[in-house]
């Protein structure tokens, strides 16, 4: 099981790139959602999904002119992380959305099962992805939110349910969410308590109300 973050949106609402969102550590996310991840799975190195055209800073930097030395060696100043882009290298061509991101960690290794974080989830802990790592059921599993709606973005993907997703992106039908139902997929409720497990950032507003959260937290 390999971990993999979601970083490559464009980030209109929010008006900036939300993996380089600020906690009040001065950390950005994707570096403390990678410190969970490697909490929960202490083996593999993160991997972090982005667009062509996504804004990196220096520690990313660092891990794409790794990630592109043909599996060098990684060292502290990289973060551990292993940088994969999107198979989108034309940037007029359309999106795929989230899908793109997860299927780029498929073929980049087709065999792994990945566990995948999207970038605007700033309360993932450790309880939470190892909650999701025990109840684990191929071919996939993630989280169900209040609402009812399935959360593709925080959930175990194998290689079959992605080589679904693949055939329906291919067919135009981009959706996770889609690919979940028709597999069949299992889907979690979270514990009492916990349910800021699942609440995202999307807005400038929803960003300072985390932070706001986060702070009192520490």
């Amino acid at each position: 099981m390999y971990p993999l973050i979601l970083a490559g949106g464009k980030s209109t609402r929010m008006g900036s790139p939300k993996h380089l969102l600020k906690l009040p550590n001065g950390k950005p996310l994707y570096q403390h959602q990678a410190d969970v991840l490697r909490a929960v799975l202490t083996g593999p190195k993160v991997h972090i999904s982005l667009a062509q055209e996504s804004p990196l800073d220096e520690t990313l930097q660092s891990a794409r002119r790794h990630s592109e030395k043909a599996k060098a060696p990684n060292g502290p100043e990289d973060g551990g992380l292993e940088v994969i882009f999107d198979s989108n290298a034309n940037s007029s061509a359309e999106s795929k959305g989230p899908a793109e991101g997860i299927l780029s960690a498929y073929n980049a290794c087709p065999d792994a099962t990945w566990l995948v974080v999207a970038c605007d989830y700033p309360y993932i802990a450790s309880a939470m992805l190892q909650y999701l790592i025990g109840s684990y059921n191929p071919p996939v599993t993630c989280f169900l939110n209040s609402e009812g709606f399935c959360e593709p973005l925080l959930g175990i993907w194998s290689p079959a349910a992605l080589e679904r997703l693949a055939e329906n992106v291919a067919r135009g039908k981009s959706g996770p969410a889609a690919t979940v139902r028709e597999v069949k997929g299992t889907m979690l409720t979270v514990p009492e308590g916990c349910e800021a497990w699942l609440v995202d950032v999307n807005r400038q507003a929803d960003w300072e109300a985390a932070l706001e959260k986060l702070a009192a937290s520490v």
